[in-house]
């Protein structure tokens, strides 16, 4: 456990909002940067200490923190759809259009790079849309899936330390649920620039800290320590990707806080389906996807 900088500003003062304890019994401090606001757990455990929490069971049995059969063709439908559902929403498929169009007319194929892709789904998906689609992972579970039952490339490495001549140049890279994960994340936005062709696309969604995680308090469900290291604010996430020189920021919100089960009655679901809908038309949702470009 170390106390570093605010990862956004710099600065060593920090508020301090909550404490909470892991599954292994371990207790984290939840502080807010007194200078930028950055919700961060600090002191932070290090990158050792924190990967006992990503074993197998992280991705095969369903907690507050883990999934139900990540591997399974259910989940991977979900999680198609949610990501479908934000390329739409983000006009992703209007900027694609037209960089095929330029790829095609100097004879390239569009590349692609999914940061922390755990089984591959969205490397899988690009793939069938004609990428040159690669993953990173450090998950040893999910790299062996992905490469044996998949059949992808994946990288199994740590971003910040891959690639750092930087060869592999791509038109889209994504942070799916990743950022909030990285003990590095403003480096890691900085190498992500260095690997982005001219004119390149970065999308990430995360979890946001607003209006819904302040009032649910310790009980949010993304206060998920030690995995979760880092809570943004909507501007304030907007506001760092600008200061490292992205531009052209679309983004949005959704995610009412009210979770999918499958044993939910009738009630429960219309009331899911009808607050998931006004969080996000008045952008008060605790999911925020962004995309910027090079």
């Amino acid at each position: 456990m170390e106390t570093i900088p605010c990862n956004t500003c710099g600065q060593s003062t920090f508020r301090p909002l909550f404490t909470k304890n892991s599954p292994l019994g371990e207790t984290f401090s939840i502080v807010s940067c007194s200078t930028c606001g950055l919700v961060q757990v600090n002191p932070q455990p290090s990158l050792v200490a924190v990967k006992k929490y990503y074993d197998d069971s992280y991705f095969t049995q369903r907690t507050e923190r883990g999934y139900d059969n990540y591997y399974s063709s259910e989940l991977r439908k979900e999680i198609s759809r949610v990501f479908q559902m934000n390329l739409r929403d983000l006009d992703f498929f209007s900027w694609e259009v037209k960089r095929k169009k330029e790829a095609l007319a100097n004879g390239k194929t569009l590349s692609s790079l999914d940061i922390g892709c755990a089984a591959g789904y969205f490397v899988a998906y690009m793939k069938e849309n004609g990428y040159d689609a690669k993953g990173i992972e450090i998950a040893d579970g999910p790299v062996k899936f992905a490469r044996e039952s998949l059949g992808l490339s994946i990288f199994q490495d740590n971003f910040l330390t891959w690639d750092l001549e930087f060869q592999n140049q791509f038109d889209v890279i994504t942070l799916w649920a990743t950022i909030e994960h990285l003990h590095k994340p403003k480096e890691t936005l900085e190498k992500i620039k260095k690997h982005l062709l001219p004119g390149g696309i970065l999308i990430l969604s995360t979890c946001r800290y607003g209006m819904l995680a302040k009032w649910n308090g310790l009980h949010w469900r993304y206060l998920n320590v030690p995995e979760h290291l880092y809570y943004y604010s909507f501007s304030g996430l907007k506001n760092l990707l600008l200061s490292l020189g992205y531009h052209s920021p679309k983004a949005f919100t959704y995610g009412s806080g009210l979770t999918n089960r499958k044993d939910a009655t009738i009630s429960f679901r219309l009331r899911k389906a009808f607050f998931d809908r006004f969080v996000k038309w008045f952008q008060m949702g605790d999911m925020m996807v962004f995309s910027v470009k090079k």
